[in-house]
């Protein structure tokens, strides 16, 4: 399936088609500020409050961005097809969690390290100021769960679009 998803990606941006949009340039809006000295005190605390205003400091915290990997489905579950299961969903998710948050206290401070050293590299201080006080106002907060809400439902409803594309692009390819 995965290779067919693929397939009908890169199906639907080729180049090659009639159809075909033109080749968007790779000009970049707002470059990176590439900051590559370490962050002052002030600027890590905006660091910090960014972290926590785009909820990725509580994935950071708990792991919870690990999920992926403990789903049924996922690559931590060894069932192959046909195959009866042997324990149930929510404990072997929990289980799986478990090892994955065991594993990754390990590195839970290199991760922290790693986010923070790159918004420090992508923004200046000013910025960060900007950007923390309008994501902790209250419009700011309505942006970000405004944004994951529109994201989730537009998603939701083009699902069956999505898949009328992906057979459209599968019949195209098929096509001489």
């Amino acid at each position: 399936m995965k290779t067919f998803l693929l397939l009908g990606v890169v199906a639907l941006f080729s180049t090659s088609t009639a159809l075909a949009a033109p080749p968007q340039t790779n000009e970049t809006l707002a470059p990176s500020a590439q900051i590559g000295v370490p962050a002052s005190p002030s600027k890590l605390l905006l660091v910090r409050r960014f972290l926590r205003a785009i909820g990725l400091q509580q994935q950071l915290d708990s792991g919870s961005f690990l999920e992926r990997y403990a789903v049924p489905g996922g690559p931590m579950w060894q069932v192959t097809s046909g195959q009866d299961m042997r324990e149930g969903l929510k404990s072997g998710f929990e289980k799986r969690m478990a090892a994955l948050t065991n594993a990754y206290s390990k590195h839970r401070k290199e991760y922290q390290q790693a986010y923070e050293d790159h918004v420090n590299w992508e923004f200046t201080e000013a910025e960060l100021a900007e950007i923390v006080g309008f994501l902790e106002r209250p419009v700011g907060k309505h942006f970000l769960d405004g944004r994951w809400r529109m994201e989730a439902y537009v998603g939701t409803e083009t699902e069956q679009m999505e898949e009328q594309l992906l057979k459209d692009a599968m019949a195209n390819l098929a096509k001489p």
